[in-house]
C-alpha cells in the first residue's frame, strides 16, 4: 500500500461524514494510530494543534511518551499542548478516557478549534462490537464507534490498523508502544490479542467485515431512531416518553425509544444494555404507583404508571435558596420564576396552578427545594399538613415530591408549593396593601 491509499480513504471518510479537518485538535498519545493521524492531517493540508495527555500511570514510560510527542511536534512545526492528570482509582481506563475528552473540550475552546480528531480505526470498531455483543448490547452497541459524535471526529475509522502501520513504515516515522496494551488484564486487550486473530485466521478480513457491518447497523439505527424521535420530549431537567404513545409502537421501537431518551438526557451515545432497557419497559408495564429504575451514569428512569417514563439525573437534596425580588426573573432547579408586585387580586389569574398571589408583608420570600418534615397550613383546611402528604393527595408522582420547589417566608414557613397548595397565612385579603404575584414554568 502507498501512503496515498490511507489518505484517499481518510478523505473519503471525512467527506462522507462531514468532518472539518482544516484546523482540528489532534489527540496524540504517541502510539501508531494517533501518530499516523497527525501526519495524515498535515498531508491533507490541515493545521492541527496537538494535545498529549500524560496519565502518569506508567512512570518513566509515560514521560518518554510525552517527550516523544513534543519532539515530533517540534520537528513538524505543529503547536503542542501537553497536560498531566492524576487519576483517583476505580475504573482507571474509563476515568482516563473521560478526563482526556474533558481536557480536549477545554483546549479546543481555548484555541478556537471546532473539531477534536482521534485516531480510532476499523479495528477499534471491531473490538468494540465484539465486547458489546458479549455484554448483551442492542443495535446501538453493535453499531460500534460513531465516526462523528458532537465535536469529536474519527478520520481513520475506515482504515485498518495494518494499513496504519504500513503508512508509518513507508514514511519512516517511528512511534511509541504502550506496554499495558500487551497485558491480558483488560478485556479489550484480550479481544485484540486473542479473539480477533482467531477470527482473522478463520475468515481473513474479519475485523474489517465486522466494522463494515457495524456501519450498516448504524445506518439502520438512524432510520429506526427517526421513527421514535418525535415521541421523546424535553421538560425542564427531564426527558419524557409518554406511555400511551409508547405502547402503540412495536416492541423493537419501544426499546429504541428508551435508548434514545436515555441518550438525549446524557448528551451521549448513551450505552444501555438489553437488560437495562427491558427492565425499564417491564416496570413501566406494571399497574400501581410510581416506580424507579437506576440506570448507568447516575440516571433515574421514573415510570409514572399510566402517564410517562421520565429520565433525569440523580441529585442529592439541595439546601440552596434564592431570594425573590419583585420585578426580576430567576431560574431555580429547572424552573423559571417571574416575580412582580401588583395592585389588587385577579381571581381568574390566581386560579391557574402556575400562579400564586402572596401577601408581600411576609417577605422577602425565598425559593428552595422541599425538605423532609416541611409542613403547610393549607388554605381552607384549618390545620397543618406535611408537604409530602399534600403533594401525595394531589397525586404528584412519588419520585417528583422531593424534587418540587416551594416558597418560604422570611421565617422559613412554607407559603406555596409549586403548582399547588397555598398557605392560609399568606393569602391576599381585602386589607392586604401589597401583593406579590409569582408565576412559574418548567424550563424547556
Amino acid at each position: 500500500m502507498q501512503p496515498v491509499d490511507l489518505l484517499t480513504i481518510m478523505k473519503r471518510t471525512a467527506r462522507r461524514f462531514g468532518m472539518d479537518l482544516s484546523r482540528p485538535l489532534a489527540m496524540v498519545s504517541g502510539g501508531p494510530d494517533s501518530v499516523a493521524l497527525l501526519h495524515a492531517l498535515l498531508e491533507l493540508g490541515g493545521r492541527p494543534v496537538v494535545l498529549h495527555v500524560d496519565h502518569g500511570l506508567r512512570g518513566e514510560e509515560s514521560r518518554e511518551d510525552a517527550l516523544f510527542v513534543r519532539e515530533m511536534c517540534e520537528r513538524l512545526e505543529v503547536p503542542c499542548v501537553g497536560l498531566t492528570i492524576e487519576l483517583s482509582g476505580g475504573n482507571v481506563q474509563e476515568e482516563a478516557r473521560n478526563e482526556r475528552y474533558r481536557l480536549a473540550e477545554e483546549v479546543s475552546d481555548e484555541e478556537g478549534l471546532s473539531t477534536i480528531a482521534t485516531g480510532h480505526t476499523a479495528d477499534d470498531v471491531a473490538e468494540t462490537v465484539m465486547l458489546n455483543l458479549a455484554r448483551g448490547s442492542g443495535v446501538r452497541g453493535l453499531s460500534g464507534i460513531p465516526p462523528v459524535r458532537g465535536r469529536v471526529v474519527r478520520p481513520l475509522i475506515e482504515n485498518r490498523r495494518a494499513d496504519v502501520l504500513t503508512y508509518l513504515s513507508l514514511l519512516g516515522q517511528p512511534y511509541r508502544m504502550d506496554s499495558t496494551n500487551l497485558t491480558p488484564k483488560y478485556a479489550r486487550n484480550r479481544v485484540r490479542l486473542e479473539a480477533l486473530p482467531v477470527l482473522e485466521e478463520l475468515y481473513p478480513g474479519a475485523g474489517g467485515n465486522i466494522a463494515r457491518a457495524a456501519s450498516l447497523l448504524r445506518e439502520d439505527l438512524e432510520a429506526l431512531e427517526d421513527l421514535v424521535t418525535g415521541l421523546i420530549r424535553r421538560r425542564g431537567e427531564e426527558v419524557v416518553v409518554p406511555l400511551g404513545e409508547l405502547w402503540k409502537m412495536s416492541p423493537a421501537l419501544r426499546r429504541h425509544a428508551v435508548r434514545r431518551a436515555y441518550a438525549t438526557l446524557t448528551s451521549d451515545e448513551g450505552f444501555l444494555d438489553s437488560f437495562a432497557v427491558e427492565n425499564v419497559l417491564e416496570i413501566a408495564g406494571r399497574e400501581g404507583g410510581t416506580r424507579v429504575v437506576n440506570l448507568p451514569g447516575s440516571v433515574i428512569a421514573a415510570c409514572r404508571i399510566g402517564e410517562e417514563i421520565a429520565f433525569y439525573h440523580r441529585t442529592e437534596p439541595s439546601s440552596c435558596q434564592k431570594e425573590l425580588r419583585p420585578g426580576e426573573e430567576l431560574e431555580f432547579a429547572g424552573w423559571r420564576l417571574e416575580v412582580r408586585e401588583v395592585r389588587g387580586y385577579d381571581p381568574e389569574d390566581a386560579a391557574r396552578q402556575e400562579v400564586a398571589y402572596l401577601d408581600s408583608s411576609w417577605g422577602p420570600y425565598r425559593v428552595r427545594m422541599t425538605q423532609e418534615g416541611d409542613t403547610i397550613r393549607q388554605m381552607g383546611l384549618g390545620g397543618a399538613k406535611k408537604v409530602y402528604k399534600a403533594m401525595k393527595d394531589r397525586k404528584v408522582p412519588k419520585d417528583l415530591r422531593h424534587r418540587m420547589p416551594l416558597l418560604v417566608d422570611r421565617q422559613g414557613r412554607v407559603a406555596w408549593i409549586f403548582l399547588g397548595e397555598l398557605g392560609e397565612e399568606f393569602g391576599v385579603e381585602t386589607e392586604t396593601t401589597r401583593t406579590l404575584r409569582v408565576e412559574v414554568e418548567r424550563i424547556q
